[in-house]
């Protein structure tokens, strides 16, 4: 089965994208690791930088989206795991 419609925020200062929202289709078995590499696919934000959360949580690599109760129309969050402008916190 596949996510038709999984809305991803990113949230990166450099490349212009705080806050911009894309939409990812993905099978429903997909890692945050996975998820990552789709995110870096889209909008060019090195995997290895970004922090995925939904709702509360903070995803590690090897969760499976639909084991956290991820669902097509639900949002997932992008940050950076650092700053990259050094004057500029992350949000």
């Amino acid at each position: 089965s596949t996510f038709r419609d999984l809305t991803v925020i990113v949230y990166n200062k450099t490349r212009k994208l705080a806050g911009h929202t894309f939409k990812i289709q993905t099978p429903e078995a997909v890692t945050v690791a996975e998820l990552k590499k789709e995110i870096e696919k889209t909008v060019k934000v090195p995997s290895e930088v970004q922090w995925i959360s939904f709702g509360a949580w903070n995803l590690s690599d090897e969760v499976r989206l639909i084991d956290v109760g991820v669902r097509s129309g639900y949002t997932i969050y992008s940050t950076p795991t650092l700053v990259e402008i050094p004057n500029m916190p992350n949000l």
